[in-house]
């Protein structure tokens, strides 16, 4: 049973949640990014570079924008470094004009400043959505910042458009956990690593230094084989992304700490499923009882059709999230994966729990 990840440091990237910045404004007021007010929007923070003809021309383009993105929930902030204020137009809202003296939110966003100037010559910007997941870091030599953010913008709006009211599972959807270079990876890992085959049982890997493959004949299903991460590394790189990404959203959406974690597993279903079509839950054993939430990632939702997971103590509604996307639930959850109709699909899974 492994310990929880540990966020490790480094620079921004899609699926990040953004630090809870704290800047003052030229209005004279401040800025915070889990703030109640601002929390729930999705947010555009333009740092500016030292060259002032690239930050004009950025801030004018977001200024001329300024209607279309309040018609998605969206605000645009212009970050400075330094004690200065930057040399913007007249009509910019000073309120969205933050100053970043020491340089720390530029530092949190993986931009640079030194001595009070940033260290960029052109602006970069950074899409961060209502929940603080980033969506977007557009460098200095994306062509139209202000372009692409809102073509994001009107993603997900669609994406985030009102249902009508139907029965739905508790479970927690996160997009962008693992990246497509992420997904990539793990697939391959599968494929080139951990090649001998273990009976099925996961208390037979106690002594196991190495990565293995193990047949799943849950209910007598066919379709499944699990690659059991067992090396350090590729242990190591998940756990980086779902310290960062993942477990800080459970704890908000459920309000229960992660510490530990069982080892995991990259999931390959293909073929007849066989045996008894039913669902399961995770922790109904005494063996499983210590198991609190479930996680699976998909790696491929584009490649193969079926596999959808559902839970039919609620409802019909089956779940398929996009790659790289995780959807999290209680292990008391009866769930079930459907079969498959063409394809491969791969999957990471994991078995999350705490101290309580």
């Amino acid at each position: 049973m492994a310990p929880a990840p540990a966020a490790m440091v480094r620079a921004v990237e899609q699926g990040d949640i953004a630090p809870p910045i704290a800047l003052r404004n030229k209005a004279g007021g401040e800025f915070n990014l889990a703030a109640d007010e601002v929390a729930g929007d999705f947010n555009i923070f333009v740092f500016l570079g030292h060259n002032a003809a690239a930050n004009l021309a950025a801030v004018t383009a977001f200024v001329s924008a300024r209607d279309q993105l309040a018609g998605y929930g969206a605000r645009a902030y212009f970050v400075a470094a330094g004690k200065k204020w930057p040399e913007l137009p007249a009509d910019v809202d000073t309120g969205a004009v933050l100053q970043d003296i020491e340089g720390k939110a530029f530092s949190a966003f993986g931009q640079q400043a030194l001595f009070g100037r940033a260290i960029s010559t052109a602006p970069t910007t950074v899409l961060v959505a209502p929940n603080r997941h980033i969506l977007r870091v557009l460098e200095a030599e994306w062509p139209d910042h202000t372009k692409t953010v809102l073509e994001e913008l009107e993603a997900q709006s669609a994406l985030r458009a009102a249902q009508p009211y139907r029965m739905h599972p508790p479970v927690l959807l996160m997009p962008d956990v693992f990246s497509p270079g992420d997904c990539r990876h793990l697939m391959s890992v599968y494929a080139m690593q951990g090649q001998e085959f273990v009976e099925p049982g996961h208390h037979k890997l106690q002594n196991r230094t190495t990565d293995c493959k193990m047949r799943i004949p849950d209910y007598g299903r066919e379709d499944r084989i699990d690659h059991w991460v067992i090396n350090p590394e590729t242990q190591a790189y998940i756990d980086e992304r779902i310290a960062k990404r993942l477990l800080p959203e459970i704890q908000k959406s459920f309000h229960y700490k992660v510490t530990r974690h069982e080892r995991y597993r990259i999931a390959c279903y293909q073929g007849e499923r066989g045996g008894r079509a039913h669902g399961h839950r995770d922790n109904s054993s005494a063996m499983s009882a210590y198991r609190r939430f479930a996680v699976t990632i998909n790696l491929n939702s584009d490649e193969y059709e079926g596999g959808e997971i559902w839970f039919p103590e609620f409802s019909k509604q089956s779940y398929k999230p996009p790659a790289g996307a995780a959807i999290v639930f209680s292990c008391s959850l009866l769930h079930e994966v459907l079969h498959m109709r063409k394809g491969r699909r791969f999957a990471l899974l994991g078995f999350l729990f705490g101290e309580s």
